[in-house]
């Protein structure tokens, strides 16, 4: 559905145009999203409640946090384009000189510095890893983009040019931070991308552009882009393939966290059981019996553990062994290599 009675957004929210051009035009149209289900809907309460945590924390520590949650986020517009708005976490007041960030990009400006914009992330433990080894610009780009156009607005410039990003693991509650500075090539090329969206917004139309990696899996206008969500087929019965799941890119990472697992000494069993974990995870919410995704193939596996009383045995009943053996029926996650 490529033309549809325009009932075009004015606004653009700065959390949302790192999306790609044919998801805004979509819903700068007003067409009709999926509706979350409810396990995006429990990550988003989740997300509440990591950055009310991090705000907690950081004033545990004698910062003050301007414009939190608790005093009300002020809503700030971008320079370059007043339809972009959005509403920044906090500003950090009073941060000392030895806060030890974990990374720092090019543009951060530290020295004498008394404010710094504030924006608070919760991440899964394997994007956590990918986030501490290669930054947000990367790895979090919609993010990225996000912090980029709040440093452009005249209400955060007022204060500072630099932004302090902090992602809490959902799984184990360390904390990544790092330091952002403004690059005005970001905004600029946003600022062009939305040119674009809205010369075909202004004619009912959507941009031809469809994607093509795992990110399409979750995209809640995918059933317009590419027409009704069809069931997963299994490869084989039931089992799934991992790489077309919207899990796509943490099962990948878990696959390969498990293989390093299996080579290492002393980090090994700890590495397996959090890989296993995800796997065994993705397999119950989709109820089938397995999956497979790069190198690895995770099957849930009937078992039955004997649990024998010994201290029965030793009252000399061996002609009663049935009566004394119980028989407990388990399911675990086995993984293997291809």
């Amino acid at each position: 559905m490529d033309v549809q009675e325009p009932r075009a957004s004015t606004l653009f929210r700065a959390s949302e145009v790192g999306e790609c051009e044919t998801y805004l035009c979509r819903r700068a149209l007003g067409h009709e999203a999926e509706p979350f289900t409810g396990r995006v809907r429990h990550m988003l309460d989740d997300g509440v409640m990591h950055e009310h945590d991090v705000v907690n924390r950081l004033r545990s520590k004698g910062i003050k946090v301007l414009h939190s949650y608790s005093d009300g986020q002020m809503e700030v517009v971008c320079n370059e384009d007043p339809r972009i708005v959005g509403h920044p976490d906090g500003i950090l007041d009073g941060v000392p000189a030895d806060f030890g960030l974990d990374f720092v990009d090019e543009y951060f400006k530290s020295s004498h510095r008394r404010f710094y914009c504030l924006e608070v992330t919760g991440c899964s433990h394997f994007n956590f890893l990918r986030l501490e080894r290669d930054h947000s610009r990367s790895v979090l780009h919609r993010k990225f983009v996000q912090m980029q156009l709040y440093l452009n607005s005249e209400e955060v410039r007022s204060y500072t040019d630099s932004m302090v990003l902090i992602a809490k693991n959902k799984n184990t509650s360390s904390l990544y931070e790092e330091g952002v500075g403004r690059d005005t090539s970001i905004v600029r090329e946003t600022v062009e991308k939305l040119k674009r969206v809205q010369d075909f917004v202004a004619s009912g139309k959507v941009l031809p552009y469809r994607c093509v990696d795992w990110r399409k899996q979750y995209c809640r206008y995918r059933h317009l882009c590419f027409g009704p969500v069809v069931p997963e087929v299994p490869l084989d019965g039931q089992i799934l393939r991992g790489e077309s799941l919207k899990e796509a890119e943490e099962l990948l990472q878990a696959a390969d966290l498990w293989l390093k697992g299996k080579d290492l000494v002393l980090q090994g069993d700890e590495l397996i059981e959090e890989a296993r974990a995800l796997f065994r995870e993705t397999v119950e919410d989709y109820g089938v019996s397995g999956l497979t995704v790069a190198h690895a193939k995770a099957l849930m596996v009937e078992a039955s553990r004997r649990k024998i009383d010994m201290d029965a045995l030793q009252l000399k009943y061996p002609s009663v062994y049935n009566d004394i053996v119980s028989i407990e029926q388990s399911r675990y996650i086995r993984v293997t290599k291809i």
